[in-house]
Parts: C-alpha cells; sequence; structure tokens
C-alpha cells in the first residue's frame, strides 16, 4: 500500500482498506499508513475475498482499526477493482 495525497486524519484515527466481495461482508486488508509505503502480506482468507472482488474501499476507524472486524467509520472512498 502507499499513501499519495492522504486525507488529514484526526488524533486517533486511522484508514482501513476494505474488500467488497460480491457477496458478503466487507474483509480488512488492515490499516493503510499515514505517508509512504506498506509491505502487506494477504492471509489465504484475504486472497480468497480478494479474489472475487469488483471494488475496494477506505472508511475512517479508531487507530487501531476496527474494533468489529467490518467499517464502523465513514467509508470515505469506493474504487473499482480490476484484474490485470
Amino acid at each position: 500500500a502507499q499513501a499519495q495525497s492522504p486525507h488529514p486524519l484526526e488524533c486517533g484515527k486511522a484508514h482501513e482498506l476494505w474488500i467488497l466481495p460480491a457477496q458478503g461482508n466487507p474483509v480488512s486488508l488492515g490499516l493503510l499508513p499515514a505517508s509512504g509505503r506498506q509491505h502487506l502480506v494477504l492471509t489465504a482468507a484475504q486472497r480468497q475475498a480478494l479474489a472475487g472482488a469488483k471494488q475496494l474501499a477506505v472508511s475512517l476507524e479508531p487507530a487501531g482499526g476496527s474494533p468489529t472486524r467490518l467499517p464502523t467509520g465513514p467509508v470515505i472512498h469506493v474504487a473499482p477493482l480490476i484484474s490485470s
């Protein structure tokens, strides 16, 4: 993941990246870096959810990430996922 022109974050908040599968609940890919790059290693479950997904989303969450394994804050970006 790489943060380019990130939204300013209020203290105690973080951006979390989500896979939006065709069916079922969003699946977290983890927190996005406030700036710069971050290497993400996906679990088997994340890779499986990503394989059938058509969209990704970013939500605003508490600093440690969603406490419920689902987006709890506002979704601030949704983007199509295009395989190459």
